[in-house]
């Protein structure tokens, strides 16, 4: 199984890190954990993603090609850190690898009431729009008072620990095999041809062709007057799009034209059905 960690601790050293660490060598024969680092990516500003397109590619290329994601956070002020809140921005603006990708959280810091504040604030972050990340119920690693659980070379030695790391670990090894299969895409065969669908927007009735070959939607038009072009004109043209380039109806709305942007989503997905499909088969598809 092919794992990635993220280290959500900025600092050169820390027991979040030595957590890492120590589950790499600890579940070595079991697993291969890569990590990546949460100090190597800038704050976030939507402005600058073109600047960090290298860094983003070669870390959504990483996520999505593992099996699950397990992301060490610590706890800042009693809460997420600055450094992996930009980091979960960055994953979630333009790209999506976190999407039904199965996670497992640990967190080390010195009290309990920390480690719960973490795991709530970032859990509540992992299942938001735009995220959607896969979490287990209840089989996050929490760790407080962290020098005395470890040793100068890095290993836990609590045993209590060690057994409740070793539990939940397998749980998450199940869960993300379980969670893996029931998102492998689903192939959807249409009926091919032009469909015509009418669908309710902010502007009024938008109406639509979206055209169909035997495996692929090829195309989506909004046949708009002047007025909806002036006002709508990037949900018209973006939402297709990302429909068409990701053979999915899981996108993202345009901030200001959800309504709209649904509407969309809602055309094809009825000149889906029309075309003898299943349009579900395409919203649980994950979004590129």
């Amino acid at each position: 199984m092919e794992l990635v960690g993220i280290v959500g601790d900025n600092r050169w050293w820390s027991y979040n890190r030595l957590l890492l660490t120590y589950m790499q060598q600890h579940f070595g024969d079991e697993v291969d954990l890569d990590l990546l680092e949460v100090m190597n990516v800038p704050l976030f500003n939507a402005d600058r993603q073109h600047a960090q397109r290298d860094l983003l590619r070669e870390y959504t290329e990483e996520i999505e090609a593992a099996d699950g994601l397990i992301i060490a956070a610590p706890a800042v002020n009693r809460g997420v850190s600055a450094a992996l809140k930009s980091l979960l921005e960055w994953l979630s603006f333009e790209v999506h690898p976190l999407d039904r990708k199965p996670v497992m959280i640990v967190s080390v810091s010195e009290t309990a009431l920390d480690l719960l504040t973490v795991q709530n604030e970032l859990r509540d972050m992992l299942g938001a729009p735009g995220v959607n990340a896969a979490l287990m119920g209840n089989n996050d690693f929490l760790l407080s008072q962290p020098e005395k659980a470890f040793d100068q070379q890095g290993n836990l030695i609590d045993p209590q620990a060690i057994a409740q790391l070793e539990l939940n670990f397998a749980h998450f090894k199940r869960f993300a095999e379980i969670n893996n299969a029931l998102n492998i895409p689903r192939e959807v065969t249409f009926n091919p041809g032009t469909f015509t669908v009418t669908t309710p927007g902010n502007s009024g009735d938008l109406p639509m062709t979206v055209t169909l070959s035997e495996h692929r939607i090829e195309k989506v038009e909004i046949i708009t007057t002047q007025a909806m072009a002036d006002s709508q004109d990037i949900v018209f043209t973006e939402i297709p799009r990302k429909i068409v380039d990701g053979q999915t109806l899981n996108v993202d709305a345009i901030s200001g034209a959800t309504e709209t942007s649904n509407g969309v989503v809602e055309g094809v997905a009825e000149a889906v059905k029309m075309a003898g499909a299943n349009p579900e088969y395409l919203r649980m598809r994950r979004r590129k």
